[in-house]
């Protein structure tokens, strides 16, 4: 029994490692000037890309190179917006084809790549470009560390924020030799979570810019990153640690109410780390309840995971006093992981359905198939755990399980973590899958520019395919900048089939000129005319109609 208690609290950490929030949805490249493979009849002044949500362009990059491999482009990375970068170009590009590769952070803070081609006059010699030449990707110790980091940092802030709550709640009652040596645990993996949100700068530095380990590490770098949503947050989470920490420490002398008083400076701060992933991460673009989901997602993870692992330890620490400290915390964390388990469910489901959107991409992507593995795992966990609150708990409460009882309550909380660790497989690869929504539309998405009053509006729809769509819309004046305008509407028709018009109301997007449609049902495959009301002051209406092929579902 003695070496089975310090076997579960490892993989009750181990758990705690992986339950992480729903996986990042990196931004989505809407469309390029000139764009993809496009033939321009004369050299344009710059190159442009537009992203469906902001991103950051701290140690970005935009190169153009000509088939001859010599860089093209003139000055720094621009952004007209937030969700666009754009470089300048030499003057007078003579004919040829030209290859652009970019670099920029995603809004889930991960950096993300590409390269496409353009043709001034008509193509070259290499029409395809020369990417595969160019291209450069981040350094394999760099990437390793980068990853590793980030998983450590989100591992020690479950810890920490399980920790407190456990020891706040569950664990209240533990002798007191026994809550100093868990508050020495505790104050260590605060003081880790501040070097390794420390460390998180220059390493994603070197990942946002393709940096080598060695540069990662000047001063230039973190003071960029330092700059980013991602190195304000991971500041913050750093300043909260160092706050954590020494409230923990002053916690492990204090006694009294001046204990109670620490406790509770300890929940708050520990609530403030908890959020600081979601408000760094892609739920912070992604809306309101995408955000409210996330931060509910780490907060029941890990009071779940990381309060179970200090519970284990603390069992493992009372040597002969186990079973009557079981007694006593066993129920109360038992409440506790009740309610984790619900909200976990909840924020599940909204996280499932914002990265899926439709049912078919549970049957049809990787991630939707990996979805359901992780649901088929936590469906016998629940039912373990159900047993355990049904026929165990009530006996540990009072006290008179018998030792078969005892055997058979580490049995069954062998078998949670067994079936954990089955979760932690697929949650490590769910992380790293496409978004169902994205692989579902990944020929889209497509695009059409109509005239409009001397500018021009650039219609994007996302993915493409029949079903449920997004309507991106970009607004240009005649000089090129971001048109101001008060409403727009968009109606879409399928005259062959006698359908519409349905009519939607854009609202405004990311970026100044931008406005987003979301949630378009396009029934059926077809071409498509979309007809574009776009009002400017009080009574200037501007109207244009474009047409886009939408293709059958894949």
């Amino acid at each position: 029994m003695t070496r089975a208690l310090p076997a579960a609290a490892l993989a009750a950490a181990v758990t705690a490692l992986v339950l992480v929030p729903s996986a990042a949805a990196h931004a989505v490249l809407l469309r390029t000037a000139p764009p993809d493979d496009a033939v321009v009849e004369t050299s344009p002044r710059q190159v442009t890309l537009t992203f469906d949500e902001a991103v950051e362009s701290a140690l970005g990059s935009i190169r153009v190179y000509d088939t001859n491999r010599r860089r093209v482009d003139a000055g720094p990375i621009l952004r007209p917006a937030r969700a666009e970068v754009a470089v300048a170009l030499e003057g007078g590009l003579p004919g040829g084809t030209y290859t652009v590769t970019w670099r920029v952070i995603s809004a889930d803070s991960d950096p993300i790549s590409g390269a496409f081609v353009f043709h001034v006059g008509a193509p070259g010699p290499q029409p395809k470009g020369i990417a595969a030449e160019v291209l450069t990707g981040t350094p394999v110790i760099v990437s390793v560390l980068y990853t590793g980091g980030r998983f450590l940092d989100f591992v020690l802030l479950l810890l920490c924020v399980g920790g407190v709550a456990s020891l706040a709640i569950a664990l209240r009652t533990a002798a007191s030799s026994v809550r100093r040596r868990l508050l020495g645990l505790l104050a260590g993996a605060a003081a880790a979570l501040v070097v390794v949100a420390l460390l998180g700068l220059p390493l994603q530095g070197a990942a946002a810019g393709g940096l080598g380990l060695g540069e990662a590490f000047r001063w230039s770098v973190s003071q960029s990153i330092a700059d980013t949503r991602f190195g304000e947050f991971a500041l913050a989470r750093a300043a909260l640690a160092t706050a954590l920490f020494a409230t923990v420490l002053m916690l492990r002398r204090a006694k009294g109410p001046p204990e109670a008083a620490g406790t509770g400076v300890a929940v708050l701060l520990a609530g403030g780390l908890a959020v600081t992933p979601s408000f760094s991460g892609h739920a912070s673009v992604s809306g309101p309840v995408a955000l409210i989901a996330d931060v509910a997602h780490v907060l029941a993870a890990a009071t779940w995971t990381g309060g179970l692992a200090f519970v284990v330890l603390a069992l493992t620490l009372a040597e002969a006093d186990r079973w009557p400290l079981a007694a006593r915390s066993v129920p109360r964390f038992s409440t506790m992981a009740v309610v984790s388990v619900a909200v976990l469910i909840v924020a599940g489901t909204v996280n499932g359905y914002l990265q899926v959107r439709a049912w078919r991409g549970l049957w049809e992507t990787t991630y939707g198939l990996l979805l359901l593995a992780k649901v088929g795992l936590v469906l016998p966990l629940l039912a373990l755990g159900a047993y355990n609150n049904r026929f165990a708990v009530p006996r540990l409460r009072a006290g008179i399980a018998s030792p078969l009882e005892q055997r058979r309550f580490l049995r069954a909380a062998g078998a949670e973590l067994v079936v954990m660790l089955g979760i932690v497989g697929v949650t490590a690869v769910l992380v790293n899958a496409p978004q169902a929504r994205t692989e579902i539309g990944l020929h889209g998405p497509a695009t059409a520019t109509a005239a409009l009053d001397g500018g021009e509006a650039h219609v994007s729809v996302v993915p493409a395919t029949a079903g449920r769509n997004e309507i991106h819309l970009a607004f240009e004046g005649p000089t090129g900048a971001a048109a101001e305008l008060e409403e727009v509407r968009v109606s879409a028709s399928l005259a062959s089939e006698g359908i519409g018009p349905l009519r939607f109301e854009a609202r405004p997007g990311a970026s100044p000129g931008e406005f987003v449609v979301r949630n378009v049902q396009l029934p059926i495959a077809g071409t498509w005319q979309f007809r574009i009301e776009a009002r400017r002051g009080e009574f200037e209406l501007l109207t244009q109609t474009v047409s886009i092929a939408i293709r059958e579902e894949p």
